[in-house]
């Protein structure tokens, strides 16, 4: 008889069915219970997916129904409308928030008139109803195709799953239906002119706002070239002086323009515009000729000399500053002032000051209106329009000399008898005849307006 025959045997033997059997339910309950849960899990987002779909698609279509009746009824003019506004409901509710902000200000804007179709024909789309062009713009939402592997370990023993997502795919899907757009071809190209809409006008105005007060950013860096420093009290260099005199010119050939715009000019002589030009064009000469560069890595500054040596550091800075002031004098007598001293247009004496050339001028016009006389020639004239004073000589001012040993008395004189005097003839009489032109400022303050023309 055998080890496990009899009763004894037939126990075991059942006993390990039983388990087996147990074992192999338990593996089963477990992937059924994960299949289960996979199948809840994607069935409910697919139905977020769906509701959050169909949320869009009714504001999508309150959005398309609102360019429809812009278009007059018009569907495809609508759809039209509706692509050029963006093409999708968030940039066409913002498109339509806009109109209705336009309107509600008192303001006109027409989407027929704003919207150019230019080789965009609509009248293959006559037939075209709302509901197809609902569908040109629904949300698409596709079918769900999950991946899950089976992890049972039911395989080992010929029972495992190949493709388990594929079933809970097919149920869900056959459930819930993918969403699908139709698309409607052809009626592309739209552009819609957004001129006009409130929008846009206070755009406008915030960039406009935004940019900076010419003339305020002129004399900052005015400011600036004159002390040598920036705003922070950092030392400039060379190259920065330099950039700030180029953008001064710049800042005043705009200024020249918008006055030119506002008023016709009335001057006949050089404008803003020109003189600065001029300057601009003039620095950014000198620059070439005289080979200025700054050294990208060492920051040190060179210039190379017509037929000299390359300067380097202070030899080179030094340099430039020699040549820079004589070019401004050179410049100042030929675009500031005439040959008499006087300015060459109303503008002139404004553009020098802007430009930061106002010691220069000072100093120029100084050396072209006092000769300097002969101290024992008479003074010249201090005459006016209507009438020239006749007893400066009976006064003791028969000489310049007369005239620059006491100012005050040739002033005091010419006024007494010769009412109809300007300041600017007297200033002009006064510096001829060989009197300091500081000491003519603190006499006679400048005033450019009065300078004769």
């Amino acid at each position: 008889m055998g080890l496990f025959s009899g009763s004894f045997g037939t126990g075991l033997a059942t006993g390990l069915a039983t388990s087996v059997d147990k074992s192999l339910r338990t593996a089963m309950d477990k992937r059924d219970k994960e299949l289960s849960a996979a199948r809840t899990f994607w069935q409910q987002r697919q139905a977020q997916k769906m509701d959050a779909a169909e949320a869009r698609d009714k504001r999508t279509n309150n959005a398309l129904d609102r360019m429809i009746d812009e278009m007059n009824g018009d569907v495809a003019g609508g759809v039209a409308a509706f692509k050029a506004a963006g093409g999708d409901v968030d940039q066409v509710e913002a498109f339509i928030a806009a109109l209705d902000e336009t309107r509600n200000a008192g303001l006109e804007y027409n989407v027929q008139d704003k919207l150019k179709l230019d080789g965009v024909d609509l009248s293959q789309y006559g037939d075209l109803t709302r509901e197809r062009a609902y569908k040109g713009f629904a949300t698409e939402v596709k079918g769900v195709d999950i991946q899950m592997k089976d992890m049972s370990g039911l395989a080992n023993i010929g029972l495992g799953m190949k493709d388990m997502g594929k079933g809970i795919s097919e149920s869900i899907n056959e459930l819930i239906p993918a969403r699908e757009r139709e698309a409607i071809e052809g009626i592309t190209g739209g552009v819609l002119d957004r001129s006009g809409l409130i929008t846009s006008e206070r755009y406008k105005r915030e960039v406009i706002a935004a940019v900076p007060d010419l003339k305020r950013q002129m004399y900052a860096n005015l400011y600036q070239i004159n002390n040598g420093k920036d705003l922070m009290n950092n030392d400039l260099t060379e190259e920065g002086i330099l950039n700030k005199e180029m953008e001064n010119a710049k800042l005043l050939t705009q200024i020249g323009m918008l006055a030119k715009a506002e008023a016709a000019a009335t001057d006949s002589g050089p404008s803003l515009s020109a003189i600065s030009g001029s300057y601009r064009d003039g620095l950014s000469r000198l620059q070439k000729d005289l080979g200025f560069d700054i050294n990208s890595s060492t920051g040190i500054m060179t210039i190379q000399p017509p037929g000299g040596e390359l300067l380097e550091g202070a030899e080179a800075q030094s340099y430039w500053k020699q040549q820079k002031n004589a070019w401004k004098s050179d410049f100042v007598k030929t675009n500031i002032f005439d040959e008499s001293g006087g300015y060459v247009s109303n503008d002139a004496d404004f553009a020098a000051r802007s430009l930061g050339l106002g010691d220069i001028a000072s100093s120029v016009r100084e050396s072209i209106v006092q000769a300097p006389p002969a101290e024992d020639t008479p003074p010249p004239p201090a005459a006016s329009a209507s009438e020239a004073p006749k007893t400066a000589s009976d006064a003791g001012f028969g000489t310049a000399k007369d005239v620059k040993n006491n100012p005050i008395g040739y002033i005091n004189a010419v006024r007494t008898n010769n009412p109809n005097i300007t300041t600017a003839e007297l200033r002009l009489a006064l510096i001829k005849s060989g009197v300091p032109d500081y000491e003519v400022n603190e006499l006679i303050p400048f005033d450019a307006s009065a300078q004769p023309q």
